[in-house]
C-alpha cells in the first residue's frame, strides 16, 4: 500500500533570497541525494547555436550531501513489501532504497530513475515488482527495485497529468493509479509499457489525492470528500461507485485497507479526522467520523492489518490504533518527530512489524514496534540540502555556500563528490553569497541573509579559519572579490557595498543605491581586474549593472537589460573584462566577450534538465542555477537549487578534413561540390592556396552542416584556370585549425 503527499517544486536561489528579505519563509523540504554521475563531457553538435557559448558544460553533480537538511525537494512516498526492503520515492526523481530500513543512513542507497521529475507516489506489492508515479503522467517501474537506475523503466501512461498515488495488491499483477484530473489508470501488467494501462475518469475531473487496494476485488479512491469505490477496478467508469462522506469541510488525505484478519478501511484527513468502515462498499452510512487528533492535518495512514493502524500528521506525530474502530479513545497520539510534518508512512507485518514515516526534512523515522510510544520511533536523516553560490579563485580551490551556513570546499572541483568538504560556519543562517581571490594573496569572503560577511585567508581550513565582519546592510545575496582589496557586495534593496579592505569591520565597507531599476533586487556581482577593472551585477528585472570605477559611486554605474525571456539573473561571474557568464532562473547560462554591449552581446545556453514542459526545447525550462564562479577564460564551474555542480570547460580545438573532391581532381563549372568533416566545429570554410593567391589564398565558401558533412557549392569560374592546395578551416571558439592540402586542378573552357 502506498501513501502520497505532493510536494512544492523546487524553488531557486533568487526566490529564496526574496522571501527572505519578505520574512515570510516557506517551509523548507528535504532533498534526497542525487546518484553521482562522473563529470563527462558532451560533444559539440556542430550547430550554431551549441557554438555560441565558449564553453562545454557538464552534467550536474551531487556534492553536498551532510545534515542539516533544507530545499528544495523532499521524501514524498515510501513503500514497504517485507521488513528487509523499503522503497521510497522524491521530488527529484529519485528512488531511495534500503535492505535494512532501521540501519540507519548508510542503509539506504539513492538512485535517479526519473530525471528531475516529481515521483509522487508508490506501491510495492512484492520483492520484486515496485510502481512509482510521477507529476507528470508517468509510471515508473522496477523488477529489481534495489538495483540501481538501470533496473527501472519510465512510462507515459496518462499524458501530461500529474499522477498522485498508486497502490498494488500484495502478490498480484493488478495496479491502479489516480491522477489531478479523476482518471483511474490501471493495469494487469505495469511492466508491459503504455498499451497496458487504461484510463478512466471517475470523477468527474475532480482531482483524486490517493487510492489504495488491498484486494484485486476491492479499490478505493480518495477525492476532496468523496470516496471512490470499485470491486472490479479494471471494469471501467460502471464499476466505480462514489460515496459521499457529507462533510464538506474534510478534504481527505490518506486511505488504507486491511483484509486481515477482517476488512477494514480506514481513511485520515485534514482536521484530525479518521473514517472508518468495516464495509467500505455499503454507501455513506457503512463509515463514521472520528476526531483522534484535535486539529492536526493528517497526511497518510497505514493499516497493515485489521486491528492495527498507523497514521501520521503535521506536527510529527504517529496517531495508532490496535482497535481502529473503536472511537476516538482508541487511538493514541505520540510526538515521535519533533515539530516537522510527516508526509508518509508505509507498514508491513512480514516477517514482523516495521513502520516507516518520512517528515519535510529529509528524515525516515522508523519503528519495529509503532505502538510503543515515541521511545520505539528513531529519526534518521538521509538527505542534502541546496548550494546557494559558488567561487573559484583557480582551478584547485573552490568554495560553495549553502542553506545551513556551511561552506564546501574542494581543491579538486571535478573530482567528483568525495572531492568536497563541508564546514559549518554561520549557524543556520543562509550564506548566499561567496566569493574567493589569490590575487595577490588568498581571501575568500561570503554574505549572509543577516548582512553579516565572513572573510578568510585559509577557506579549506576549518570553521576556525573565518571571520565575521558586520556589514550593517540588510539581505545580502551576493559578493565579488577581484583582488584581496576590492570586494563589492549586492543586496535586495538595489544597493551596492564595496570596500577595499574587506576584513576591517563595518567602517571599510561604503553602502551605494544604484539599481533605480522597478525590479531593482540585485542577486548576483563580480568584479575583475583582468586586464582592467570591471564589476558586474544583476538584477531582478534582467538587468546588467557595469562599472569601471565601482567604488566611485553612483554616477560610476550604467543598467541594460541582456535577456529577452523575462527570466531572472542570480549570479554572474567575470573571468576578465571580455568574458562574463551570467546564470538564470530558467537553467540558462548566458555569455558575454562584451558585457557592457546589451542584449545582442549576451548569448544563452541551457544547460539544465528540462522541468518546465511547456517550455521545453526553449529557454527558461530548466533547474534554477544559484551561482556560476569562471576562474579563467577556460573554466567555469555552476551551482544549482539541487545541490549539484556544473562544469564549463573550453572547447576543444577542431580538427578538419576535405572528403570532396579528391587529390588530382579536375573541377570545372558553375557548381562543384565541396564536402568536408569537422569535429568541435562552429563553422567550416573551404579556402584556395597558390597560383595567383599564394600563401595569403582565397576564401571560396562557407560551408553548411549537413548529414553528409560540411557541404558548399563552388563556382569554379570565379578563379582562373590553374592548380590550386584546396584546403578546409575549422573554426570554435578555442580557434581553427586547417586540414592537409588536396591538389586540384581548376579547368574551365575559355
Amino acid at each position: 500500500m502506498s501513501t502520497t503527499y505532493r510536494t512544492n517544486a523546487s524553488i531557486g536561489h533568487r526566490q529564496h533570497i526574496a522571501q527572505t528579505a519578505r520574512r515570510s519563509l516557506l517551509p523548507l523540504a528535504g532533498v534526497i541525494v542525487l546518484a553521482l554521475a562522473g563529470l563527462a563531457l558532451p560533444q559539440l553538435s556542430g550547430t550554431a547555436a551549441a557554438a555560441s557559448s565558449p564553453f562545454i558544460w557538464s552534467a550536474p553533480t551531487r556534492v553536498d550531501h551532510t545534515p542539516p537538511f533544507s530545499v528544495p525537494t523532499g521524501l514524498t512516498a515510501v513503500s514497504c513489501p517485507t521488513t528487509t526492503l523499503c522503497v521510497a520515492v522524491d521530488g527529484s526523481g529519485d528512488v531511495v532504497t534500503s535492505t535494512n530500513p532501521t540501519g540507519g543512513a548508510s542503509a539506504w542507497t539513492v538512485a535517479n530513475v526519473d530525471n528531475s521529475k516529481g515521483l509522487t507516489a508508490v506501491s510495492c506489492p512484492t520483492t520484486t515488482l515496485c510502481v512509482a508515479v510521477d507529476g507528470s503522467g508517468d509510471v515508473v517501474t522496477s523488477k529489481k527495485p534495489a538495483g540501481g537506475s538501470s533496473g527501472w523503466t519510465v512510462t507515459n501512461v496518462d499524458f501530461v497529468n500529474g499522477l498522485t498515488g498508486v497502490s498494488c495488491p500484495n502478490n498480484s499483477s493488478l495496479c491502479v493509479a489516480v491522477d489531478n484530473q479523476g482518471n483511474i489508470v490501471t493495469s494487469t501488467n505495469p511492466t508491459g509499457g503504455a498499451s497496458a494501462w487504461t484510463a478512466t475518469d471517475v470523477a468527474g475531473g475532480s482531482p483524486l489525492e490517493s487510492v489504495v487496494c488491498p484486494t484485486t476485488t476491492g479499490c478505493i479512491g480518495v477525492g476532496f470528500n468523496v470516496l471512490y469505490v470499485s470491486t472490479d477496478p479494471t471494469g471501467g467508469v460502471s464499476a466505480w461507485s462514489p460515496t459521499d462522506l457529507s462533510d464538506a469541510s474534510i478534504s481527505l488525505y490518506g486511505v488504507s485497507c486491511a483484509t486481515t484478519p477482517a476488512a477494514l478501511c480506514v481513511a485520515v484527513d485534514d482536521t484530525g479526522d479518521v473514517v472508518t468502515s468495516t464495509n467500505p462498499t455499503g454507501g455513506s452510512s457503512a463509515w463514521t467520523v472520528n476526531n483522534v487528533d484535535g486539529a492536526n492535518s493528517f497526511k497518510a495512514v497505514a493499516c497493515p492489518a485489521s486491528n492495527l493502524c498507523v497514521a501520521v500528521d503535521n506536527q510529527g506525530n504517529v496517531v495508532t490504533s490496535t482497535n481502529p474502530t473503536g472511537g476516538s479513545s482508541a487511538w493514541t497520539v505520540t510526538q515521535a518527530d519533533g515539530t516537522n510534518s510527516l508526509y508518509a508512512v508505509s507498514c508491513t507485518t512480514t516477517p514482523a512489524s516495521l513502520c516507516v514515516a518520512i517528515d519535510d526534512l529529509g528524515s525516515i523515522v522508523t519503528s519495529t514496534n509503532p505502538i510503543g510510544g515515541a521511545s520505539a520511533w528513531t529519526e534518521t536523516k538521509i538527505d542534502s540540502h541546496t548550494l546557494f553560490s559558488v567561487s573559484c579563485a583557480r582551478s584547485t580551490l573552490c568554495v560553495a555556500t549553502d542553506a545551513a551556513g556551511d561552506v564546501v570546499t574542494s581543491t579538486n572541483p571535478t573530482g567528483g563528490a568525495s572531492a568536497w568538504k563541508v564546514t559549518s560556519i554561520d549557524g543556520t543562517n543562509y550564506l548566499y553569497g561567496v566569493s574567493c581571490t589569490v590575487t595577490p594573496s588568498t581571501l575568500c569572503v561570503a554574505v549572509d541573509n543577516a548582512g553579516q560577511i565572513f572573510a578568510s585567508t585559509n577557506p579549506t581550513g576549518g570553521s576556525s579559519t573565518w571571520k565575521t565582519v558586520d556589514s550593517g546592510g540588510g539581505v545580502l545575496s551576493a559578493v565579488s572579490c577581484a583582488t584581496a582589496t576590492l570586494c563589492a557586495a549586492v543586496d535586495t534593496s538595489g544597493y551596492i557595498l564595496t570596500s577595499t579592505n574587506p576584513t576591517a569591520g563595518a567602517s571599510a565597507w561604503s553602502r551605494n543605491f544604484v539599481d533605480t531599476n522597478t525590479n531593482n533586487a540585485l542577486y548576483g556581482v563580480s568584479c575583475t581586474t583582468n586586464p582592467s577593472t570591471l564589476c558586474v551585477a544583476v538584477d531582478a528585472g534582467d538587468y546588467v549593472w557595469t562599472s569601471t570605477n565601482p567604488a566611485g559611486g553612483v554616477a560610476g554605474w550604467t543598467g541594460a537589460p541582456i535577456e529577452s525571456t523575462s527570466v531572472v539573473l542570480d549570479a554572474v561571474s567575470c573571468a576578465t573584462t571580455t568574458l562574463c557568464v551570467a546564470a538564470d532562473g530558467g537553467g540558462d547560462l548566458l555569455t558575454s566577450t562584451n558585457p557592457t554591449g546589451g542584449l545582442s552581446a549576451w548569448t544563452a545556453t541551457q544547460v539544465e534538465p528540462c522541468i518546465n514542459a511547456e517550455k521545453c526545447g526553449s529557454t527558461a525550462s530548466g533547474i534554477p542555477i544559484n551561482g556560476v564562479s569562471c576562474p579563467s577564460t577556460s573554466l567555469c564551474l555552476a551551482a544549482d537549487s539541487g545541490g549539484n555542480v556544473i562544469v564549463g570547460s573550453g572547447a576543444p580545438p577542431p580538427t578538419t578534413s576535405v572528403l570532396i573532391p579528391a587529390t588530382g581532381a579536375k573541377l570545372s563549372g558553375t557548381a562543384s561540390t565541396l564536402d568536408a568533416s569537422a569535429t568541435n566545429a562552429a563553422s567550416v570554410e573551404f579556402w584556395l592556396l597558390g597560383g595567383s593567391y599564394g600563401y595569403s589564398g582565397k576564401m571560396i565558401g562557407t560551408a553548411t552542416l549537413t548529414v553528409y558533412g560540411w557541404v558548399s557549392t563552388w563556382n569554379t569560374t570565379s578563379v582562373p584556370n590553374n592548380s590550386y592546395a584546396l584546403v578546409s578551416e575549422a573554426v570554435n571558439s578555442s580557434g581553427s585549425a586547417f586540414s592537409t592540402p588536396v591538389s586540384i586542378t581548376v579547368s574551365n573552357t575559355t
